[in-house]
């Protein structure tokens, strides 16, 4: 019965995961690739999961566990009714709220069996831990069956990108996973039907009074109270909000890796396997944890996002480490049998919370990643109270004089201050307050509540402390939302002086602030690079006296340096910070603007160009990034078919692939030949240490053409090399052909493991990603 009861959870915990990654997937080409997608996902994903344990609670109170496990095995069958999942709304009907039109979709296309998934873990583990099982007295620890439920979780977050969507279509997945939900349907069904068969007559146990051994032994019997109760949200409020704050610090800041967000994901559910398996932290590692949490509180306050083969390590093993131990401080406090399902209830509180604070409320009102130092904070006082004492001493030794050398007095006056100190207060109290309780309550010296509360004190301290850029660099102005942190910086070289755009750590643009020099396109669109070129070749070769461009992407609108008298040129950009700044703080816009004519369309560029007319551009330029990534959706067949629709009969398509993390040229390649383009390639990295101080980049330019071939193309040649004597000779556009095995994305099939570039893990070189299957 054990080994049934497991494999249902573990299948409900592989479908949930695998249920929540798909259905985001399905909806990027309807959104777009926003980031109010993701979190708005988020947060619907934690909702779902909170109601689901509420229905569970709700239900093992009104009736017998093993038939509510029954009752529930039958309405995940008749789930299937609503199955595969319908997300058909095509993007935000008029007139509503972007997050309410989207959370609509969600609940009416997949609401309900991700909800009913979502309440089997708890219901499956009160039903078993009902006595009499197998017509035994004893009682069995169901929280131990927690670990099944989170390998689920683990195999469905790993099996996802590495086995399921190299291999098949989003129509393959779909139809996959509405056979997995059945037959996990099935094996719940089962399951009930076994529960309730080997009962054999035996009372239930009361719901008070009765004996515990085995589930919740450092309870007892003592009955949960509210403050124990929130005391558990707490605990779960701090690893789920920091899983958040470390994958927001790591892809914008440190490491714009793809998949990146898959790691810190691993960890916390690990590390609620080690808690609820019964492999608990000793005090030499909480007190290790309780330093690497001071360090890493010490790289954000000096600002230190390189080298990243570093700082990665370090704060990925500090946020496992401290949701170890919270977790493990759960598991220790879990509740007799009989609260099993409120247990559950208030983690699923705890967590949602901890997600949405720094999902949604910490962009609006944070203008950095504040919330990792200052969860980090608030966890050092758990770990104080655990009793990594010496860690903590020593650790904060080292940060306190750190932090005080950097309090800003001014910041107290700032909304997120505000925010963050009622919050970190309130959760320190809280914990802090419950932990020093037990440890009196047990005979304990009571300098421990003493360093909880000097814990609290760093927690205030960090918020106040500001991060900084590394040195050299002078930030201007800087503004977070939730399509990410964007700063506008200051620096000077041997060259002179330049204001530049950075989104996380990447660069999104510079210009100089000599005026002779301002208008002069720098870092990847200088005149002498691939941009350079196809712009003299496109002005030699159009004869349209208003000829049209758009470029999807504004940045700081460094292209339109490239306008002429006569010319019409449409920017599309997502992020409003971007385009406010671009006008701003930068002149290329306002400087074109009185030469041609030239729009900012705000919004996702793909879903906006729908209602572009065709054949309306004479040259587009794909040049959108989200840090350092290009956004999927705007890298399919579907979506270069439609770029091309827009093109006039002789237009051509620009791709910047410039990119520290994915190599793009074979998707472009495979695109190339799949709709019968002709592509060249340059890679434009042989720069002097001159023109890098001057604030040229290294780039890359993949060039499309959709004519019928002509001489020139079937020579080898691209179009730009008719135009000038020199390129005739040299011609630094090569050919782009596809060959086998390139990738070819479509909305329905696209596989980042393909283009990830693998040098810093050796290991991984050999490794062969399948295209499809």
């Amino acid at each position: 019965m054990v080994w049934l009861v497991g494999l249902s959870l573990f299948g409900s915990a592989f479908c949930l995961f695998w249920g929540q990654l798909l259905v985001g997937k399905l909806l990027l080409p309807l959104w777009g690739g926003s980031p109010l997608v993701w979190n708005t996902c988020l947060a619907f994903f934690q909702a779902t999961l909170l109601l689901g344990y509420l229905w569970a609670d709700r239900l093992g109170r009104g009736l017998n566990p093993r038939m509510g496990v029954l009752i529930h095995g039958i309405l995940l069958l008749v789930g299937l009714r609503l199955l595969p999942f319908q997300l058909g709304i095509p993007g935000q009907p008029e007139g509503w709220w972007p997050p309410l039109a989207l959370l609509a979709n969600l609940t009416l296309g997949a609401g309900v069996p991700l909800f009913l998934l979502s309440a089997t873990t708890p219901l499956l583990q009160r039903g078993l831990a009902a006595r009499g099982v197998a017509g035994q007295r004893e009682a069995l620890d169901p929280y131990f069956l927690y670990v099944a439920s989170n390998a689920g979780s683990l195999g469905g977050l790993l099996g996802y990108p590495l086995v399921l969507e190299p291999r098949l279509s989003l129509a393959g997945q779909t139809h996959l996973w509405t056979g997995s939900y059945a037959l996990v349907a099935a094996l719940v069904l089962l399951s009930g039907v076994g529960l309730l068969l080997s009962c054999n007559g035996v009372a239930e146990p009361q719901e008070r009074g009765a004996d515990s051994q085995g589930s919740g032994a450092a309870l007892g019997n003592w009955a949960v109270s509210w403050r124990e109760r929130w005391r558990w949200a707490g605990l779960a409020f701090l690893p789920a909000g920091l899983l958040v704050a470390v994958t927001t610090l790591l892809t914008t800041d440190v490491a714009a890796v793809p998949l990146l967000w898959a790691i810190p994901l691993g960890i916390y559910l690990l590390t609620f396997m080690l808690a609820f398996g019964g492999i608990h932290p000793n005090k030499g590692v909480l007190g290790t944890t309780a330093l690497l949490a001071c360090g890493a509180v010490g790289t954000q306050v000096l600002g230190w996002v390189r080298p990243g083969f570093l700082l990665l390590p370090l704060h990925l093993t500090t946020f496992g480490l401290v949701s170890w131990g919270c977790h493990s401080r759960l598991a220790c406090r879990r509740p007799p049998v009989e609260q099993l399902t409120q247990f559950y209830l208030w983690l699923a509180l705890g967590g949602s919370l901890g997600g949405m604070f720094s999902a949604l409320l910490a962009p609006q009102v944070f203008e950095t990643v504040l919330e990792y130092p200052l969860l980090l904070g608030m966890s050092l006082a758990v770990l104080g109270a655990q009793g990594g004492r010496v860690g903590l001493w020593l650790g904060l030794g080292l940060l306190l004089p750190l932090l005080l050398l950097h309090f800003q007095p001014q910041a107290l006056l700032q909304v997120g201050a505000g925010v963050g100190l009622a919050l970190g207060w309130a959760v320190l109290a809280l914990l802090v307050s419950g932990e020093s309780r037990s440890q009196q309550q047990s005979g304990a010296p009571g300098w421990q509540a003493k360093v909880g509360w000097v814990g609290a004190m760093a927690g205030l301290v960090v918020l106040l402390g500001q991060p900084w850029l590394q040195p050299g660099l002078q930030v201007i102005h800087s503004e977070r939302s939730a399509f990410g942190l964007n700063r506008i910086v200051e620096y000077q070289t041997e060259q002179g002086s330049f204001r530049s755009l950075l989104h996380g750590t990447t660069l999104h643009g510079s210009q100089n602030l000599d005026p002779e020099k301002a208008l002069e396109p720098l870092t990847y669109f200088s005149r002498s690079g691939p941009v350079g070129q196809v712009f003299a070749a496109f002005r030699a070769q159009t004869v349209d006296p208003t000829p049209a461009i758009a470029v999807l992407g504004l940045g700081i609108g460094t292209l339109a340096a490239y306008a002429e008298p006569g010319d019409e040129w449409t920017f599309f950009e997502l992020d409003p910070t971007v385009a406010d700044w671009a006008g701003r703080y930068f002149s290329y816009l306002r400087w074109a603007q009185m030469r041609a004519r030239v729009q900012v369309i705000l919004g996702d560029a793909r879903l906006s160009l729908k209602g572009i007319p065709e054949g309306s551009y004479d040259l587009m330029v794909m040049d959108a990034f989200s840090s350092d990534a290009v956004p999927v959706h705007l890298l399919t067949q579907e979506a270069l078919a439609l770029y091309l629709s827009k093109l006039k009969p002789h237009g051509w398509l620009l791709f910047n692939i410039t990119n520290r993390h994915l190599d793009l040229a074979p998707l472009l390649a495979g695109l190339a030949g799949s709709l019968q383009l002709h592509a060249w390639h340059q890679d434009h990295r042989d720069l002097s240490p001159e023109q890098r101080q001057a604030g040229l980049a290294p780039s890359h330019w993949v060039l499309l053409s959709p004519r019928d071939a002509s001489t020139t193309a079937s020579a080898g040649r691209s179009p730009l090399a008719q135009n000038s004597g020199v390129l005739q000779e040299l011609d630094p556009w090569q050919p782009l052909l596809p060959q086998a095995g390139d990738p070819v994305w479509r909305d329905d099939f696209s596989n980042l493991l393909q283009v990830i570039r693998w040098p810093w893990i050796p290991l991984l070189k050999g490794i062969q990603i399948p295209s499809s299957g």
